[in-house]
C-alpha cells in the first residue's frame, strides 16, 4: 500500500512539474507572438506612412498638380516673353 501511495505521489510531483514547463513553454510563445505581432504591426504603420507620404508628394508635385501646372504656365509665359522681347530688338532695325 505504501509503494502505491509513493508512486501515486510521484506521479502528482511529476504532473505538477509537467504542468509548469508546459506552462512555462505556452507563456514564452504567447509572449514571442505578441512580440512578433507587434513588429509586424510597426511595420504596416511605417509602410502606411510612406504610402501617404509618396500619394501626398504626388498629389502636390506630380505630373498634373498645381506645381507642375504653375510650372508650364511659368515655362510658357518665359518663352512668350522671350520673343516678345527678340521681336521688339528686330523691330528696332526695321
Amino acid at each position: 500500500m505504501t509503494s502505491a501511495a509513493e508512486r501515486i505521489e510521484a506521479l502528482r510531483r511529476r504532473a505538477a512539474w509537467e504542468r509548469e514547463d508546459l506552462s512555462a513553454i505556452l507563456r514564452e510563445m504567447r509572449e514571442e507572438a505578441s512580440s512578433s505581432r507587434a513588429r509586424w504591426r510597426l511595420a504596416g504603420r511605417a509602410a502606411s506612412t510612406v504610402v501617404v507620404a509618396a500619394t501626398a508628394a504626388w498629389k502636390l508635385f506630380g505630373r498634373n498638380s498645381p506645381a507642375a501646372r504653375a510650372r508650364r504656365i511659368a515655362s510658357a509665359a518665359s518663352l512668350l516673353i522671350g520673343l516678345t522681347r527678340g521681336v521688339r530688338r528686330i523691330r528696332r532695325f526695321w
